[in-house]
């Protein structure tokens, strides 16, 4: 068996079930054909029965009355009449008598002639004696004849009955052998299947873990000095020749793998440096394998364009994050300027005023060392206030080096004291709802400067629309993993078709000279890059709400 190949096995089992299958075949056919040899004696004797009846039994009582009609009828004219359907009825029995097989035609024979007789003295007039006749010896003659024809057909009933029965039997007994027949050639065939097919199954499966023990060895590239698993098949047929085509396939699949996985992990540890950051190293080793040297090749190459683009991006991006850094600070130097001008205008006037009254005292009358003194110091106070404020606004702008604990409403109040003139300038109504503070950790300066982006922006959307009644709310609160800071105004909102992109660089609604599109998106990286927080905007009734989150 392990010399055949498995298209011969299958052959083999399949002409053992056609040859099962031709048994089976001609037991039911010989079956069939008993079958329908009783069912046939069966009808044919229910047809016999039929026949004596119908063709005998009946017409022998026609014969009968008609005869007895003929005895009793009261005039010749009747019996005339009556006796021209007796002879011919007494012809067609005689016919059917003679080719009757199962009965002596001397029970007819004995009967025709004693109804013959009564009908002579009947046609005669001597109705006494035909009376007799009718009454005595042919009433005898007559039921013999019938007891006869009855007799027969018991006995057909009799043979249909054992007919039937040998039926029932033969039935029993041929289905007994059909199932017998069956159930040894099924065992035969289970066996004989289960053996051979037992033998493939076991075959596939030593196949099978051969092939996953050397996938197991493919996936551990560092242990290609393991000793392979060898697929141990005896048997000559496909599957045989299947594992010792594996078994040398994999043979000099190992003698490959070494050179193979040195250069894949020479190539691995070489794009490792790349997502570092290390450029300069390329891939020197050389595979078995043309596919990896091709690999090798188009690594080295990418590897060569990679490092050349990366330069150029970087150079790129160094040059816009510098462009941009430097419009950030040209863009909060301009707004510093603003708010200090709004922030000195106030001083100015005082220190202005001071100066007329005492020009005006010195031209018009004497000014005394005591005005004179006192003037200086009021001078003195309001030029100390406008250094403060400057220096308010430089410690603003210089940004924090580490990140430190500090308190969002100090945080916040900050950014309001760099902006509170231009708003107060501008009749901008600030309404600060705060319901909690909080201590966060991160950049203090950055997260201020985050907060006066949103207003000062808020501020020129309220001037610029020209709003009246124009307010800005800000409000804190603080809950279980959030400080929530909102920031929201009446100035009506942001256009649908730039609510999406407007924490994007450089982009801007207003006019060129007026703004740099950079403080939206420098208010967005404070947030989520520097502080991990978020930040998002959305339209409200009368304006919009910006929303911060911070942990």
């Amino acid at each position: 068996m392990n010399n055949l190949k498995i298209r011969q096995k299958f052959l083999i089992l399949g002409f053992i079930a056609f040859l099962s299958l031709l048994f089976i075949g001609w037991l039911a056919l010989k079956i069939n054909q008993e079958s329908f040899k009783n069912s046939n004696s069966v009808v044919i004797n229910f047809q016999d029965t039929q026949k004596i009846q119908t063709l005998y039994i009946e017409e022998l009582y026609i014969l009968r009355e008609m005869i007895l009609s003929l005895v009793i009828s009261p005039n010749d004219d009747y019996k005339n009449e009556i006796d021209k359907k007796i002879l011919p009825m007494i012809n067609s029995l005689d016919k059917k008598f003679s080719k009757n097989l199962y009965l002596d035609s001397k029970y007819w024979e004995n009967y025709k002639k004693i109804a013959l007789k009564t009908r002579e003295y009947s046609l005669k007039g001597f109705d006494e004696g035909a009376f007799m006749n009718t009454s005595t010896v042919e009433r005898d003659s007559f039921y013999d004849l019938i007891n006869q024809l009855k007799g027969i057909q018991n006995e057909k009933l009799k043979s249909s009955e054992k007919k039937i029965f040998e039926l029932k039997k033969s039935v029993d007994n041929n289905n007994f052998y059909i199932l017998i027949g069956v159930f040894i050639i099924g065992l035969i065939g289970l066996i004989l299947d289960i053996t051979v097919i037992m033998k493939l199954v076991k075959n596939i499966e030593t196949i099978q873990k051969g092939l996953e023990k050397f996938f197991d060895y493919l996936n551990s590239p560092t242990d290609y000095k393991k000793t392979l698993h060898h697929i141990d098949i005896k048997s000559k047929d496909e599957l045989g020749l299947m594992s010792e085509a594996i078994n040398k396939k994999v043979k000099l699949i190992k003698e490959n793998l070494h050179d193979d996985y040195k250069l894949i992990h020479e190539a691995t540890l070489t794009l490792d440096n790349l997502k570092e950051g290390k450029f300069g190293n390329r891939l020197k080793e050389e595979g078995k394998s043309k596919e990896l040297n091709t690999l090798k090749n188009v690594m080295n190459e990418v590897i060569d364009s990679l490092e050349n683009k990366i330069k150029e991006e970087i150079t790129q991006r160094t040059n816009q994050e510098k462009l941009m850094m430097q419009q950030s600070k040209l863009a909060a130097m301009g707004e510093m300027i603003g708010n200090i001008a709004h922030q000195w205008r106030q001083p100015i006037s005082e220190i202005n005023a001071v100066l007329m009254e005492v020009e005006t005292i010195t031209k018009y009358s004497k000014l005394n060392k005591e005005h004179l003194l006192e003037s200086i110091k009021i001078c003195n106070q309001v030029t100390e206030h406008m250094s403060m404020t400057i220096s308010d606004f430089q410690n603003f702008f210089k940004p924090s080096k580490k990140k430190e604990d500090f308190s969002v409403l100090s945080a916040c109040k900050k950014a309001l004291s760099i902006i509170n003139a231009s708003l107060n300038n501008n009749k901008i109504k600030l309404i600060f709802d705060v319901q909690d503070d909080n201590i966060i950790n991160g950049y203090s300066s950055e997260f201020s400067h985050a907060i006066l982006n949103i207003i000062s922006n808020a501020k020129d959307v309220l001037v610029s629309r020209k709003i009246k009644n124009p307010k800005i709310k800000i409000s804190i609160k603080v809950g279980r993993n959030f400080t929530v800071i909102k920031i929201s105004d009446n100035a009506g909102g942001i256009k649908l078709e730039d609510i999406d992109i407007i924490f994007e660089p450089y982009f801007t609604t207003k006019h060129a000279k007026q703004g740099t599109g950079i403080g939206l998106y420098m208010t967005k990286m404070i947030i989520e890059n520097n502080m991990q927080g978020f930040v998002n905007v959305k339209n409200i009734e009368n304006g919009a709400l910006f929303t911060i989150k911070i942990k």
